[in-house]
């Protein structure tokens, strides 16, 4: 069988297409809740983590190493960007000696104490895990729905 046949063969089959509606993605770009995605591309995205990371003390080596980690992640400026549910990684910028990109959890708390924001998680050994919020660079991960969303942004 050549490489034309397989093509075709690719083609004609209906287990490949799509099953994204598209009238769902069009009304999630209106969706009050996906705001901080306004007129932004992935791009931008992309932009907003290499900046941040390249602002704290870390070597070109090491900002490469985390792009790549972080390539389906957004970065949270603000705590109400940040969603309860969602996978986040971060680093402690406050411990110089050590920015390493924590594995990371499931947001499922945010507490707002004397001493600042704290983001409680829960990680894969399903143990809780408390940060910083305001001592730390939080990198969210992107749906599949708002990476659709960004890439929509790119078209128009």
């Amino acid at each position: 069988m050549n490489i034309d046949q397989l093509f075709k063969d690719a083609q004609n089959d209906s287990s490949l297409l799509s099953k994204i509606d598209i009238n769902e993605l069009l009304n999630s770009l209106e969706n009050k809740n996906n705001d901080y995605l306004e007129n932004k591309t992935l791009t931008d995205i992309n932009n907003d983590k290499y900046t941040a990371l390249s602002q704290i003390n870390l070597s070109n080596e090491n900002v490469q190493q985390y792009c790549e980690k972080l390539a389906e992640f957004r970065l949270v400026d603000e705590v109400y960007e940040l969603h309860k549910g969602k996978y986040v990684r971060w680093i402690n910028i406050e411990d110089d000696a050590n920015f390493k990109l924590q594995s990371g959890g499931f947001v499922f708390d945010i507490k707002f104490l004397d001493n600042g924001v704290h983001v409680l998680c829960m990680n894969n050994s399903r143990r809780f895990v408390q940060y910083k919020f305001d001592k730390c660079l939080t990198f969210q991960k992107l749906s599949m729905e708002e990476q659709l969303i960004l890439m929509a942004y790119e078209k128009i």
